[in-house]
């Protein structure tokens, strides 16, 4: 058996016991061998050998956050958003070799290939897809804190929102610009996050507050209502179905849709409402995004289920939005905090300035 080899980042002696590891155990080592550890306000009582274990967490934990250096994660982050070293450097105003040394020492502190190397690019492996929205919300703290303490009036005037994708890049942007007309003493952080990351952004407190469409009995959030839409049948202006007798679950069940993929945003709504209604409905594509739905069928391409404030904006001309009947589904857009926290003054301006903005429904089309 190896010589035991002492833990340099945790003191090597607590109360009569010394710190030791054994190959992937840590233990603490009674210096008498035998009977109490002499461990002040502890139970542990030692082995035969005088050996007390203790679960390995607490080495590998203390040695990792030891070793991780936010410069090592922006490394990552910039080589995984280029895909080349060289150019993640330029971005970090570093040479390509420090770069490259930081990758390597990040590796080697999580102990996993974070990149399959090849002679055009730098293919991210699945342990790198698992770290990077931990090295993301690091790196984003690090900034918060940097500049919340810069000077005392920037934690007030900060603002960070978290949006799911189709919201972010359609309604988000206008309620921004009128926001930041009349407030742009504030600095604001929009976290587009898919919709499966969207309550835990908003629940942890990634995000001050959240736009969004999120379940009525949602428990980790407080919401407050910002406008009620409903579930529509959207077709390109023109087309047979963007005209004649109002649209229901049944009559459309044998049109060709183009829906978002299963466990993504509004799909669970539509599934159930088709479900209730007794019908199969005809998915002849599927995407990821709701934006991309719409752009499709834009196009002349398919139809598709979208809220009608969506199918409505001035991003999408030439579509048509009808609701959909028997069963009519409504769907709230809502401004969300987490429950256990108390929004910030600007944030609530925020809120009542989307409340004025949003305030008009929409039309049934």
């Amino acid at each position: 058996m190896r010589a035991p080899v002492a833990i340099p980042v945790l003191p090597r002696r607590v109360e009569g016991l010394r710190l030791v590891q054994r190959r992937r155990d840590v233990f603490f080592e009674s210096d008498q061998r035998h009977g109490e550890t002499g461990w002040k306000g502890s139970s542990l009582r030692t082995d035969p050998r005088g050996i007390v274990k203790l679960k390995n967490s607490i080495s590998s934990s203390i040695k990792l956050m030891n070793n991780l250096k936010l410069r090592q994660l922006a490394v990552f982050v910039d080589i995984y958003q280029t895909k080349k070293i060289a150019a993640a450097a330029l971005r970090l105003n570093m040479t390509q070799s420090a770069a490259s040394i930081a990758l390597r020492q990040l590796e080697i502190s999580i102990g996993a290939l974070l990149f399959d190397r090849t002679t055009r690019s730098m293919l991210p492996t699945r342990a790198a897809l698992d770290l990077l929205p931990i090295a993301e919300r690091m790196l984003r703290d690090a900034r918060t804190a940097e500049r919340m303490f810069r000077t005392e009036s920037t934690v007030s005037a900060r603002l960070s929102i978290a949006a799911t994708p189709t919201v972010a890049q359609t309604l988000l942007p206008e309620l921004l610009r009128t926001f930041l007309e009349s407030h742009p003493e504030v600095h604001v952080d929009v976290l587009d996050v898919p919709p499966s990351r969207f309550v835990m952004t908003v629940a942890s407190g990634q995000a001050d507050i959240g736009l969004g469409y999120v379940a009525p009995d949602e428990t980790e959030l407080r919401q407050h209502r910002l406008l009620s839409d409903h579930l529509c049948l959207v077709a390109k202006a023109g087309q047979a179905r963007s005209r004649g007798a109002a649209p229901t679950w049944r009559t459309i069940q044998q049109i060709p849709l183009v829906l978002i993929q299963p466990g993504y945003g509004i799909r669970e709504i539509i599934d159930s409402a088709a479900l209730e209604a007794g019908v199969s409905l005809n998915v002849s594509q599927e995407v990821s995004l709701l934006t991309t739905a719409l752009a499709m069928t834009r196009a002349g391409l398919t139809h598709t289920i979208a809220p009608a404030q969506f199918a409505r904006m001035d991003i999408f001309p030439g579509l048509v939005a009808r609701r959909i009947g028997g069963p009519i589904v409504k769907r709230d857009l809502s401004a969300v905090f987490a429950l256990d926290r108390t929004p910030t003054p600007v944030t609530l301006k925020f809120l009542a300035h989307s409340r004025e903005s949003l305030k008009r429904p929409a039309s049934d089309g």
